[in-house]
């Protein structure tokens, strides 16, 4: 089995190779209040204790295969720690009532640290709250970044710059000119709201560019692709796609291949989604901007350093980076399913295939 190797180099690297954009940034209110408040420190002292520590993890799902790389890294990450020794994980399977209710099942487990990816940020807001009361800090690992209360701090990958980066690309690609449908991930999600707001914000500089639609895959390829062969009924002619998750990525492209039309249209770069870099690589086209599975290995980091009562920022940036169609062979591996994230895993931590 391939292991990438490298893959989260600095964007100033990446750069230098060629591998990232240097996009002009649009209007950024929200992303740069985002990152204020992100930098923002935190008295982690009412949390200090002696270990050894109990880590619960509350998933929103199970069922995405980013969610379970990123909870490889958790347990990488934990592994290194001799201070740290179980591991709990609930699954909510995609139900915000029961990721409430799993939250106040890990409390009653007397967890030290809690770390957690999101149904509904809102919903669980609550109760992530009464965990912080109880003396339970929390680390928010789902990739989006949220100030709530009853967040301590997050591992955060920034939604709105890689909304961004996807955005100038498709728009480069297409020239500028022609009609896109838009494929987001879980609606009212920080994923999906952010992204949403780069694309728009992008798109008032390219007035040659028509939104013909805006859905959400829930990061779901069977879903996405159940959309879109809708659309293109709907809709005779659609020139590109915006989707920057690659998952949902393949399952727009097999419904346009299977009604004989992916050669009208333009597909954005999706994420590190083994499939989608298989698509990529065998067409040459679309690119990927990373969304990086190690955000969990960065929260397991924060919540170590909160339990020993150090300072930390609200938010610490996982940075995501593009890389080009023709350099995706350095990533994808045609030997390992579609359900596959290229990542640093060791292969001791690697999911079971």
């Amino acid at each position: 089995m391939k292991i990438i190797r490298g893959l989260f180099l600095s964007v100033g690297v990446l750069a230098s190779a060629g591998m990232i954009a240097n996009p002009v940034f649009a209007d950024q209110a929200a992303d740069a209040a985002q990152t204020a408040k992100a930098a923002e420190s935190v008295d982690t002292s009412a949390f200090k204790k002696g270990g050894p520590y109990k880590i619960g993890v509350s998933a929103g799902y199970l069922s995405n295969s980013w969610v379970v790389f990123a909870l490889q890294h958790v347990r990488w990450e934990a592994s290194k720690h001799s201070e740290i020794g179980d591991v709990v994980v609930t699954d909510a399977a995609f139900n915000p009532a029961k990721q409430i209710s799993d939250i106040e099942d890990l409390l009653r487990q007397n967890i030290d640290l809690l770390i957690y990816w999101p149904v509904d940020d809102r919903a669980i807001a609550d109760a992530l709250k009464r965990a912080v009361e109880a003396g339970v800090p929390t680390v928010q690992a789902g990739g989006g970044f949220t100030d709530n209360p009853g967040t301590v701090s997050n591992a955060y990958i920034s939604q709105w710059q890689l909304g961004e980066m996807v955005a100038r690309r498709l728009m480069t690609d297409l020239g500028g000119k022609g009609k896109i449908i838009a494929m987001l991930p879980i609606a009212g999600t920080t994923a999906a709201v952010d992204q949403l707001d780069a694309l728009q914000t992008v798109l008032k500089e390219y007035p040659g560019v028509e939104l013909a639609s805006i859905e959400y895959g829930d990061w779901n390829r069977a879903k996405a692709k159940q959309i879109t062969e809708n659309l293109l009924q709907r809709f005779p002619k659609i020139d590109g796609v915006f989707s920057p998750a690659g998952q949902m990525s393949i399952g727009v492209a097999e419904a346009f291949d299977e009604a004989g039309r992916i050669g009208e249209v333009t597909m954005s770069p999706g994420d590190e989604y083994n499939g989608w870099l298989k698509w990529v690589e065998k067409n040459k086209e679309g690119g990927a901007v990373t969304f990086p599975t190690r955000a969990g290995q960065v929260a397991v980091k924060i919540g170590f350093r909160i339990l020993k009562g150090e300072s930390v920022k609200r938010g610490t940036a996982v940075p995501s980076a593009y890389i080009a169609p023709a350099d995706i062979s350095k990533y994808v591996d045609q030997k390992a399913p579609d359900d596959w994230w290229a990542s640093e895993l060791p292969a001791e931590f690697l999911p079971k295939q």
